[in-house]
């Protein structure tokens, strides 16, 4: 069985119950469990369905999405349901831990001794001001500190501003 025809029944389940939880929710059949039901299968569905895009990605597209079903249904209704919208996104957010757990498992069968603080994308440990006395950034001679920045065409040390007289 090739690959592609678990994505594309990932791709097509992912439609169908889109298309099954709009209909639930505008149509006023949707309980807490089913909204959390739902979002689980969704959840689930959508990452299965697109392998190279990011996960945490695709699951906050759901939450969108489900948050925009809620809405759309408190407008027919007049009421917000938020156990019904709290029980969708707590059922993305332990797909969401899930997902990072499997990532730490790969990452800890990779290489047994790599360090927590190493484990996303081997970034470089450095302060937010790191950058800008490196020069790093694309077109560092452009910018300026934003303590030297042109406030209303004067351009002065915020720190030794003078103080106005009383």
């Amino acid at each position: 069985m090739p690959a592609g025809t678990i994505v594309h029944g990932a791709q097509i389940a992912v439609l169908a119950i889109g298309a099954l939880a709009t209909h639930d929710y505008l149509g006023g059949g949707m309980g807490d469990s089913d909204a959390g039901r739902i979002a689980l299968m969704l959840g689930v569905a959508v990452l299965i369905a697109a392998p190279q895009q990011r996960g945490a990605e695709l699951l906050g597209a759901v939450a969108i999405w489900l948050t925009t079903c809620e809405f759309m249904a408190a407008s027919r209704t007049g009421q917000f349901a938020l156990w019904r919208w709290a029980m969708g996104l707590a059922a993305l957010a332990l797909v969401l831990i899930l997902t990072r757990v499997s990532h730490f498992r790969a990452q800890a069968r990779a290489n047994p001794w790599r360090r927590l603080g190493d484990r996303d994308w081997g970034r470089p440990r450095s302060g937010p001001g790191a950058a800008w006395r490196r020069r790093a950034t694309a077109g560092a001679a452009d910018q300026v500190p934003p303590a030297q920045a042109d406030i209303e065409g004067q351009a002065r040390l915020l720190a030794t501003s003078p103080r106005r007289s009383r």
